[in-house]
């Protein structure tokens, strides 16, 4: 019996001596799903925390803090200041093993998602060493767009990194004209969780040919013919001021005949029209029985 309850003390004192085990983080709160760390605490600290601190006034964020605390700090709100910056931190504590795992304070209508912000050259908005923008209540996500812009006899490559206030990404908005496989192509990446849209640029690939064959032209050239490619299903012809008045046709798809794309310009473009059936489009008057979706110009 002694030798059962020396033993069962040993066992004790060895866990205690052990310490208890937390989880870790600081940073972004979407980001700690996947970077917490588990680490042990020392003897004077026997809780898991976590906090939530909230900047406002001049600089604004929010920043979850995991790890060991002693007891005292335990389950309260803490009001700051520092000059011009407004400081809440609230935590919570719980004490066994990786309890704070899950655990998070109320991040209230103060939090916003953060994404990088760009637009420019691959070279100059690639990665994640970029201005955060910190996105308004209504835009949950983050996008990133690669743009390709092949309409003359240089090739252009642009990109876009921002907040996106969409439920859906619009994919992959793109048409040919028949000169190049790709004459613009703007491929949408969106991810949910801050600073996200840390990718690269997007190179895109026009696909294999896909059954559809539309009128192609290229103003001032006479309409010709062209295999559709990929995920340009569409016939298109992009309208000037009159149905009549034709400035480019060809293959486009779905994402493109909707509009869904940062806006750019073409000379005399005013309306886009498409239509989902092989020839369909000014070759065979087709102008008149396609969707329709004014330009931004």
């Amino acid at each position: 019996m002694k030798l059962l309850l020396k033993s069962g003390l040993y066992s004790a004192l060895l866990c205690l001596a052990a310490g208890l085990e937390c989880l870790h983080f600081t940073g972004l709160p979407d980001h700690a799903a996947e970077k917490q760390e588990n680490k042990t605490c020392d003897s004077a600290k026997t809780h898991c925390s976590s906090s939530v601190i909230t900047y406002s006034h001049f600089l604004r964020g929010t920043v979850l803090t995991k790890g060991c605390v002693s007891g005292e700090a335990c389950n309260q709100t803490q009001m700051g200041s520092l000059k011009n910056i407004q400081t809440s931190r609230t935590i919570l504590c719980c004490d066994t093993d990786h309890c704070n795992k899950d655990l998070v304070p109320d991040l209230g209508e103060n939090f916003r998602t953060e994404c990088l912000a760009c637009q420019g050259s691959p070279l100059h908005c690639g990665g994640r060493d970029l201005p955060s923008l910190r996105c308004g209540a209504s835009q949950k996500s983050c996008i990133e767009v690669s743009i390709i812009t092949a309409l003359s006899q240089d090739t252009r490559h642009t990109m876009i990194k921002s907040c996106s206030n969409t439920s859906t990404c619009p994919g992959l908005a793109a048409f040919s004209n028949g000169q190049n496989p790709l004459s613009y192509a703007c491929s949408h990446h969106c991810c949910d969780g801050s600073q996200c849209n840390a990718g690269q640029f997007a190179d895109v690939d026009a696909g294999e040919e896909n059954g559809v064959e539309c009128y192609s032209r290229s103003s001032p050239t006479e309409p010709g013919t062209m295999q559709c490619r990929g995920q340009m299903t569409q016939c298109m012809d992009l309208i000037g001021s009159s149905p009549d008045d034709v400035v480019m046709s060809g293959c486009a798809t779905e994402a493109f005949c909707q509009g869904r794309y940062p806006q750019f310009k073409i000379p005399g473009w005013k309306r886009t029209l498409c239509c989902a059936q092989s020839l369909c489009n000014h070759g065979d008057n087709g102008i008149k029985k396609g969707t329709q979706q004014d330009s931004t110009e």
